[in-house]
């Protein structure tokens, strides 16, 4: 009898047990959201089987484990890798040093740099009671993007980000806010009825049914009367992926203006893509009649003929780069004719150049990879 007890009671153990388990498997993991600093200087990476641009030649490599989009901010590169169970964030500066690291729910995958008054770079990143879709429970945090250090958080916003910078929306879009980079607060509206369409270092940008706003706190910095440039207020929204100081939006047919975003000048009416040089301080836009670029002394119209399928990629060093496909084309900046931007005897995987700073380091896509090029230079290119 004791030992029909024994078995009795291990059997019930062992049901118990699996039930824990089974609970314990369905729960979120437990996940190290605090920014943990690191310091990591990361290893050199062996690019022999790709083509690079001649920008990076002479640039050591590294792969952070990056799956997101990259943004910068200052020479601090932020994006995350995604596993089964979490997104590991990390900071990682233009020497190849990851900074500091967090982690976030897989469906937590918005996030966003901005700065605040005082100029401190800030990561903005998100989380959630829910672990795969993020819109439960959504709050938002601040951190310096060099230090990890919060700034403020978590702050409970409507949803997942929408961005530009740190604009959240619920999910069927009744509900839409800004948060001041300096505080987390809500930012308020230039006016009544407005709508808010990003947020820009600081920078809120809205739109009521007459005007397109900037405003700073309490001040507002620039207006454009709607009427001016045949603007439909309920059409207008914010392209996605923005450039560093200037503001792009969709007039709703899938191209609009680009605006200076501290002076509020038009720069281009109808622009579909955008991509900013950082090196050399140009805009370039593609529209209807092909590829602008606009510095300090105007805009110039290159003379390149685009198909509608090709897309403008990115633009760096004075060069232009743009894919139809598999193929890519490389043109001069200034000039518009076609230019050597890879070696000429190349092979492998074409790394297209991404994110870059003004000094020429930047993250690289090459199929599903991520590369850094960092400002250490390669040993063969130190000794020659």
């Amino acid at each position: 009898m004791a030992r029909r007890g024994l078995v009795s009671l291990t059997i019930g153990l062992t049901t118990i047990l699996a039930l824990l388990g089974c609970t314990s498997a369905e729960e979120p993991p437990e996940l190290e959201r605090e920014p943990k600093q690191v310091g990591t200087e990361l290893e050199a990476v062996d690019a022999s089987d790709l083509q690079l641009p001649l920008i990076v030649e002479p640039l050591e490599l590294v792969e952070p484990d990056w799956d997101l989009d990259v943004k910068r901010l200052g020479d601090v590169f932020l994006s995350a890798g995604s596993s089964e169970d979490r997104l590991d964030f990390s900071a990682v500066d233009s020497n190849g040093t990851t900074l500091w690291q967090a982690q976030r729910p897989t469906g937590c995958t918005g996030f966003s740099v901005t700065a605040d008054s005082e100029g401190t770079p800030l990561a903005v990143l998100t989380d959630s009671s829910s672990d795969e879709t993020c819109d439960t429970g959504v709050t938002a945090s601040a951190y310096d993007l060099e230090t990890g250090e919060q700034k403020w958080g978590p702050t409970e916003v409507p949803g997942p980000i929408q961005g530009p910078g740190a604009v959240f929306s619920s999910d069927d879009g009744s509900e839409t806010v800004a948060l001041e980079p300096d505080t987390g607060e809500v930012a308020g509206e230039a006016s009544s009825g407005a709508r808010v369409l990003g947020e820009y270092q600081g920078t809120i940008l809205s739109v009521d049914e007459d005007t397109l706003s900037a405003t700073t706190g309490e001040a507002t910095v620039w207006e454009i009367p709607l009427s001016e440039h045949d603007w439909n207020a309920d059409g207008l929204t914010a392209f996605p992926d923005q450039v560093d100081g200037f503001i792009h939006l969709d007039a709703e047919d899938g191209s609009g203006p680009v605006i200076d975003a501290e002076s509020g000048d038009v720069l281009d009416d109808s622009a579909s893509e955008i991509a900013h040089d950082a090196n050399s301080e140009k805009i370039i836009t593609r529209d209807a009649k092909g590829l602008t670029v606009i510095d300090a002394t105007g805009a110039n119209e290159l003379p390149v003929s685009l198909p509608k399928s090709m897309v403008l990629e990115a633009a760096v060093g004075g060069l232009i780069y743009l894919r139809e496909g598999e193929s890519l084309r490389v043109h001069n900046a200034a000039t518009g004719i076609i230019a050597r931007g890879y070696p000429a005897k190349g092979s492998g995987i074409v790394a297209v150049p991404d994110v870059f700073t003004p000094k020429g380091h930047g993250t690289l896509r090459a199929g599903d990879r991520t590369l850094l090029a960092t400002d250490r230079v390669v040993e063969e290119s130190a000794e020659g």
